[in-house]
Formats: C-alpha cells, sequence, structure tokens
C-alpha cells in the first residue's frame, strides 16, 4: 500500500511537471528574474535597450535590468514586479523586435516609412540620421511599433486627432489562435483585399499564429459601437517615442495623456466590465474596462475609482475622478486602447472634436 502511495505521488509530481514545463513553452520563454543567466536574458536585455532603457546585454538578469523591467512595465500598464512573466514578454516583443531593411533602388524614407507603417522622424531618430540621405545596400533599423502615417512627433497628435478621419491608418497587428484575415477585416473596419496587399499576401486565407501583419485600417473603425472621449482637455503627450518626463530616457507612450484639473470625470469610452481597478504601479490608481473581442480601455492616474473589479458599465458613465497618482508630473488622464494587450493609437479610435 505504501509503495503505491508513493508511485501515485511519483506520478503526480512528474505531471506537475510537465504541465509546468507546458506553461512555459507556451509562450517560447521561461520565467525570467533576478539573479538568472543566459541567452534569454541577454535578448530581454536588447529589446530593452533598443528601447531606452540603457542596459548593456551581458546575459545576467542584475538590479539593472530588474529595475528596467520594472520601468517598462510600469510604462506598459503592467504589474510592475520586476519579473519577465508571459504577459512582459509579449509586451517587449511587440514593441523591442526592430526590423532591418536593406534599402533598394527606389527607396526613400517616406517610402519605407509608408511600407512599414511607421514614419520617417522615427526611421531618422532610430539611425541617428541627420538628413534623409540614404543609399543602396544600407541597412536601416525600421522600428516595430505601429504608428499613424504622417505622424512627426507627439507634438501633432492634437492636430493629427482632428485631421485624420478617415484617412488609413496602418498598425502592425499578431495574429491570434482562431483568427482569419476576415476576422481581422473586420475587427479594424478594412478588408481582405487590403490586408492582402499591405502585406505581399498569395493567399490571405493561409495565416499563422504569431504572425505580424500591417493592418491599414479606417481612422475610428473599431468593431464595437464607438468610443467616446473618456474626457475632455489638452493632449499634453501624445501616441509613440518620447523622452520620459521624468526618467528622461527615449521610451514608447502606449496612450494619449490628457491634461486636466484633478477631480474632472473620468468616463467609460465605450460599454463593458471592469476587470482592472486599483493600484497599478506607475500608472497610478487605474481602471481596465473590457469591451469584448480583444479590446481594452485604460484609465490611469486617477485620484479616485468610482468602480470596482467585475461591475458592468455603460458609455459615458463616471467610472473615476482624474488626478496625478502613480509617475506622474501633474494631474492628467493617461487613456489607452488595447486589442489582445497589443497597444494601439487611440486618435485613431476616438471620434473628432468639433
Amino acid at each position: 500500500m505504501a509503495r503505491k502511495r508513493i508511485l501515485a505521488i511519483y506520478v503526480v509530481l512528474i505531471l506537475a511537471g510537465l504541465f509546468v514545463t507546458a506553461r512555459v513553452s507556451a509562450y517560447e520563454g521561461r520565467v525570467l528574474e533576478r539573479k538568472m543567466n543566459g541567452a534569454d536574458v541577454a535578448e530581454i536585455q536588447e529589446m530593452l535597450d533598443k528601447l531606452g532603457y540603457a542596459l548593456v546585454a551581458d546575459g545576467y538578469f542584475g538590479p539593472q535590468t530588474e529595475n528596467a523591467v520594472r520601468t517598462f512595465q510600469q510604462d506598459s500598464g503592467l504589474l510592475a514586479d520586476g519579473i519577465v512573466g508571459p504577459e512582459t514578454l509579449r509586451a517587449l516583443r511587440a514593441l523591442g523586435q526592430n526590423q532591418v531593411h536593406k534599402v533598394k533602388r527606389g527607396d526613400s524614407l517616406s517610402v519605407l516609412a509608408h511600407r512599414y507603417g511607421s514614419t520617417v522622424a522615427d526611421i531618422m531618430d532610430a539611425n541617428d540620421l541627420t538628413d534623409q540621405t540614404i543609399y543602396i545596400g544600407q541597412k536601416l533599423v525600421i522600428p516595430a511599433t505601429s504608428y499613424w502615417n504622417g505622424a512627426q512627433g507627439n507634438e501633432n497628435a492634437e492636430k493629427l486627432g482632428s485631421e485624420a478621419k478617415g484617412s488609413p491608418v496602418m498598425m502592425t497587428y499578431q495574429v491570434q489562435k482562431g483568427e482569419s484575415t476576415y476576422v481581422i477585416a473586420k475587427r479594424f473596419n478594412t478588408s481582405v483585399r487590403a490586408i492582402a496587399e499591405a502585406n505581399n499576401l498569395s493567399d490571405p486565407s493561409r495565416l499563422k499564429i504569431g504572425q505580424q501583419l500591417l493592418v491599414p485600417a479606417m481612422a475610428g473603425g473599431a468593431d464595437t459601437d464607438g468610443f467616446v472621449w473618456p474626457v475632455l482637455g489638452t493632449i499634453s503627450s501624445g501616441y509613440g517615442w518620447r523622452t520620459h518626463p521624468i526618467y528622461r530616457n527615449r521610451q514608447f507612450h502606449g496612450g494619449v495623456d490628457i491634461a486636466i484639473p484633478t477631480g474632472t470625470e473620468v468616463k467609460a469610452a465605450a460599454p463593458g466590465t471592469i476587470i482592472q481597478a486599483g493600484d497599478m504601479g506607475g500608472f497610478g490608481l487605474g481602471l481596465v474596462l473590457d469591451h469584448g473581442n480583444g479590446v481594452t480601455t485604460w484609465y490611469g492616474h486617477n485620484s479616485k475609482l468610482l468602480v470596482k473589479i467585475g461591475d458592468k458599465v455603460v458609455q459615458g458613465q463616471t467610472i473615476a475622478r482624474s488626478g496625478s497618482t502613480g509617475v506622474s508630473t501633474g494631474p492628467h488622464l493617461d487613456f489607452r486602447i488595447k486589442i489582445n494587450g497589443t497597444t494601439v493609437n487611440p486618435l485613431a479610435w476616438l471620434p473628432k472634436i468639433q
């Protein structure tokens, strides 16, 4: 009897080990934390360094790496625990893996910006170019994050928000399990043909999980009843690369900062269910609202939360009071929209302000 019991325990332990291994391999990486070594640590360090977090890729997960990971998590609205798990790894890969393009005859920075859904300014910045002169055979780093065509920096974000309605928005999107080109086209208010042409797909029906696609969506084309502005104010920082106002390093800002007085009513941009509510580290007192179909909206730096996890809210309902909690230089709302965990430019999804 004792031998059977020991054998049963042994089998359970083996199955548990296989389960853990399966969970780790499911997102193609192990959980990384302080004091670990390896090539995967070096890969994470390289990604963070490209994003402006100033790290040496030595393959050792030390205090500097932990601090960089924690800061990245805060900036991305993730749990800031300094550990690289599945969500952090996906966020890093979405932002940190740049493409390299070898310049060919006929290429120009504007042509490349349109092709890759980037901007001339960001390509110049990524390659330390002082002018737009490039030469055949030159290798250029193309920032992998999705950009608004024609955007030239955060200073133009508010102007673009009012002028670009109806203009095509080129964004990058990672194919999820069970998705087809038709499903993706419907979600982003575009067509199978447009996606196929943007990505040179010979057979649009054959997609792979994890495949990166350029999606030419129409501004304001969310697959919901439509978003409304959560607050009205001045956009103090737009979506995209910027010099962080506190840390002073180059980071990607995954939302728009809207400057408003403390205590301003923050409203739900669309109907949905509250799935996160509370202290979110650098994001301050934050809320996450799930709208279904992989669409979530994020509301950060509030002074007071008026809803809790599990609450169902209607569009326009007051869900918080604005503030300056977390890592912040003054009262504002950090508003973000994510599709299957990847940020998109909110200004392309919000209605034009008359």
